[in-house]
């Protein structure tokens, strides 16, 4: 699946709230958790909501540890909106979300986007700090989008695994990617990770990795080329076993 940024300025795809907390990433240390918001919207509803969406998008800024919002260009549900925070802690989640709901203004922005919203889902994720020290990089928080000129807009890679139940599944899984990501990065110097994380409340044992590419066609290379990479070929086999489904949009 493919998802395009929305309802923040080109060039700050993705940006942290300057009160949201920064956070080691050495190998045990909290990473603080993300929430994966999705919201399935009514098909005529799909312009108006994301109007509105783009109206309050400063007042979003100013009330959540908002990161980014995107929709789906291929690969998925076209009337799916989907939105990241980063929160310390879900103490920090409860108390910021009863603040932004006794918010006139954040009441109202509710109000008007509520009739074009069909379903809405809700996930909490744990980040890889594991990854993160390996790629030598932090984590969602931290992430920058870089400037970019049209006529190319950059694009995100939302990538999912189910997992086979079992308290093994995820931890091997994070161990893999950890021994066979830089090798792939390596080969591919367009694609930026954003976060990779997975999943604590919600459906359980899933992982998720959310890449940043300059646009569709450089996410494709980047697929080529680590499809030579050894080291990430030999990840690919480690995992496979323990892949229920994998899915790409």
């Amino acid at each position: 699946m493919l998802l395009r940024s929305r309802s923040i300025p080109t060039g700050s795809a993705w940006r942290a709230l300057a009160h949201c907390t920064q956070y080691s990433t050495t190998a045990g240390q909290n990473t603080g958790i993300l929430e994966i918001r999705e919201y399935t919207l009514h098909p005529v509803g799909f312009k108006p909501f994301m109007k509105v969406a783009a109206e309050n998008a400063n007042l979003r800024k100013q009330l959540l540890p908002f990161l980014g919002m995107f929709t789906c260009d291929t690969g998925g549900d076209l009337n799916k909106v989907t939105h990241f925070y980063h929160y310390q802690d879900l103490e920090e989640r409860e108390r910021v979300r009863a603040a932004a709901a006794s918010t006139p203004q954040w009441q109202a922005f509710i109000e008007a986007s509520r009739p074009h919203v069909a379903k809405q889902e809700s996930q909490i994720m744990v980040e890889a700090a594991r990854v993160y020290e390996a790629l030598g990089i932090s984590g969602a928080a931290g992430f920058r989008s870089p400037q970019q000129n049209l006529p190319n807009t950059p694009v995100y890679e939302y990538r999912q695994y189910q997992l086979h139940p079992g308290y093994g599944s995820v931890p091997k899984l994070l161990a893999a990617f950890a021994d066979g990501l830089p090798e792939k990065v390596a080969a591919d110097r367009e694609g930026l990770l954003a976060a990779f994380a997975h999943s604590d409340v919600g459906v359980l044992n899933q992982v998720v990795e959310l890449w940043r590419y300059p646009s569709a066609a450089a996410c494709i290379r980047a697929r080529v080329a680590a499809r030579s990479v050894p080291g990430w070929r030999a990840t690919i086999a480690a995992i496979t076993p323990g892949v229920q489904q994998f899915q790409t949009s």
